[in-house]
């Protein structure tokens, strides 16, 4: 059985985090490590009280001053490499808006040759697809934009469930992000670049969530969103221009 460590960034996620959900998940593969990227709120107790008697299964990584979604992922997956020897690494969003079981679905998708299995938010009949109407437009002309700088067909590039072989995560998290909002869209340019010579459809897989709720309280606001397409002119730049 794959052991898995899956690194969950909280920042002012008290009122958000469902201390039951991730206590009486019962997958025995499953690790947690929580980041709590320097909340101002008791997150950081919520966060001890989940871990309470489960320290060989969670931990508990805690910054003083907030970095960044971007940045609490990553070094959340670097303390997950060091921490115990997993044979998957992945995220997650505090909220479980993909939730636990949901994930445990993905990593068992890993075969010998997957490198990369990343959760989709497609609205089809027959799941429960929760997602606000503006945030699903948003999110198709952002996909759409990410699809076509990244030359593949990817639908869904930010959504908060992807999971990596272990082996892979150093070089892909080892570099601090250029962006902190869409440091998802960088994971996919660094994987894309470690494995310019193969084909990605071989490598990795998308795979349709069947269940997905749009939880209130997202940290991403207006201010980020004005943002966003700068942020996108400078990674497609950056990431085209780079040299190996």
């Amino acid at each position: 059985m794959q052991k898995v460590c899956i690194v969950i960034p909280c920042y002012n996620e008290e009122k958000r985090l469902s201390i039951n959900e991730f206590i009486e998940y019962s997958d025995t593969n499953i690790h947690l490590l929580f980041v709590n990227d320097g909340s101002t709120d008791l997150t950081i107790d919520v966060l001890n009280k989940i871990k309470e008697g489960r320290e060989d299964k969670t931990y508990v990584l805690n910054y003083i001053e907030n970095k960044g979604k971007g940045e609490a992922v990553r070094n959340g997956v670097l303390e997950a490499k060091k921490w115990k020897s997993f044979s998957v690494i992945g995220f997650l969003d505090a909220d479980l808006s993909t939730s636990l079981s949901e994930a445990s679905r993905l990593v068992s998708l890993f075969d010998n040759k997957t490198l990369f299995v990343f959760g989709s938010r497609i609205m089809r009949i027959g799941v429960e697809i929760k997602r606000k109407w503006y945030r699903h437009i948003l999110g198709r002309i952002f996909a759409t934009v990410a699809s076509n700088m990244l030359k593949i067909p990817v639908y869904d590039t930010q959504c908060g469930a992807k999971f990596f072989k272990s082996e892979i995560v150093e070089f892909l998290f080892i570099e601090k992000f250029k962006s902190n909002w869409t440091f998802d869209l960088e994971v996919f340019y660094r994987f894309l670049k470690k494995y310019k010579d193969l084909n990605i459809t071989n490598i990795a897989k998308e795979i349709p969530l069947e269940k997905w709720e749009d939880k209130s309280g997202s940290k991403l606001k207006l201010k980020h969103i004005i943002k966003i397409p700068i942020d996108l002119i400078k990674l497609y730049f950056f990431y085209n221009l780079k040299k190996d």
